[in-house]
């Protein structure tokens, strides 16, 4: 029996054979095939497939992937454009690894909602569940020298994105006039996350972090797009361990690239320690992964205990909603609220 998420997907795109005939000259006799749903993002839901159509009496294919504005209440969250302009500009200003964007659609009569398309890019990611430090080819395949390589790999791809000068990102600028600092990212993601997760409730550590954070912010030369998602799981590696692409700018910002860097290092903690799983062999540990940042940058990592302390007011911001509204899961949310607000709380104690 054909699985109910490959059929629903395949009703879901359905119109996208009319459309995109409208869209591709010459095509004609457009059709999709082998539509199947991935884990979905925050902002939208995402559809792979595979279209053929006849193009000047030739046969032509392309595999292809559509983003779909989901309904949310999230404000961060309600337009699916906002990663349609962020890869764009990405796109447009350097050569960093991201899937080519094709096309947008802002009339919701077409799928139900506003969309846009992008190429489909070969790849493999590392698992979220179960986490790459337990289990999948990242664990079962590579040695730890190659894990390393990988993760380096990576590292040096999005050190890449950080290079792009925050002027770039139009959509996310408006009204900036000087290199956004982490105050900057505290107000535009964070506060506004905790306005909307909280829903009334006092979280006073992570408000005092909030207050303290921006108070002790340090002056960084460098500013840029902040991908407010960086982690190994939202890299596709080629078989010889090469990034083909980075994904899921659904929730972007600017700031100092600080802010990622130390997400990156902090996320392996989080699918570790939080997950009661050991750091796998060929992950850096931190002293060594900050060494392997600055070669990279070419700069200090200064006051980067700083810096972690916003990925754990991040990682902390993001799971109030669901650690409020999610019975069923809700002993896995505590937990990582509370690994967040300790990360928070020692901060707040070693520096008054």
């Amino acid at each position: 029996m054909e699985d109910s998420r490959s059929t629903s997907a395949a009703t879901l795109i359905q119109p996208l054979a009319a459309w995109l005939e409208t869209r591709t000259p010459g095509a004609t006799n457009v059709q999709l095939h082998d539509a199947v749903e991935p884990s979905q993002g925050f902002s939208s839901k995402t559809v792979i497939f595979r279209a053929t159509w006849n193009e000047g009496g030739q046969p032509r294919e392309q595999r292809l992937v559509v983003r779909v504005q989901k309904d949310t209440d999230c404000p961060m969250l309600a337009d699916v454009f906002t990663q349609y302009h962020v890869m764009k500009a990405i796109a447009e200003n350097s050569d960093v690894a991201v899937p080519p964007i094709l096309a947008a659609e802002t009339d919701p009569s077409i799928l139900g909602a506003p969309f846009f398309l992008m190429e489909r890019v070969d790849g493999r990611p590392t698992p979220d569940f179960p986490v790459h430090h337990e289990s999948g080819w990242y664990k079962e395949e590579l040695t730890p020298g190659l894990r390393e390589h990988a993760w380096w790999n990576a590292v040096t791809e999005m050190s890449r994105l950080h290079a792009i000068d925050w002027r770039c990102f139009t959509s996310l600028n408006q009204g900036v006039t000087e290199a956004p600092q982490t105050s900057f990212y505290i107000n535009d993601f964070c506060q506004k996350w905790y306005d909307w997760g909280s829903q009334g409730r006092d979280f006073p550590v992570i408000k005092e972090a909030m207050r303290r954070l921006i108070k002790n912010q340090p002056q960084m030369a460098q500013s840029g797009l902040v991908w407010n998602d960086a982690r190994m799981g939202n890299t596709l590696f080629a078989n010889n361990l090469t990034v083909t692409a980075l994904l899921d700018f659904e929730v972007p910002s600017l700031g100092p690239a600080e802010i990622d860097i130390a997400s990156w290092l902090y996320m392996e903690d989080v699918f570790s320690i939080v997950r009661g799983v050991p750091r796998i062999e060929g992950v850096p540990t931190r002293e060594n992964a900050i060494k392997g940042f600055e070669r990279i940058y070419g700069r200090p990592m200064v006051e980067f205990d700083y810096f972690e302390a916003v990925a754990a007011l991040k990682h902390a911001v993001i799971f109030l909603r669901s650690y409020g509204n999610d019975k069923e899961t809700g002993a896995v949310e505590s937990v990582h609220l509370d690994f967040a607000t300790g990360h928070l709380q020692r901060y707040l104690d070693q520096n008054p």
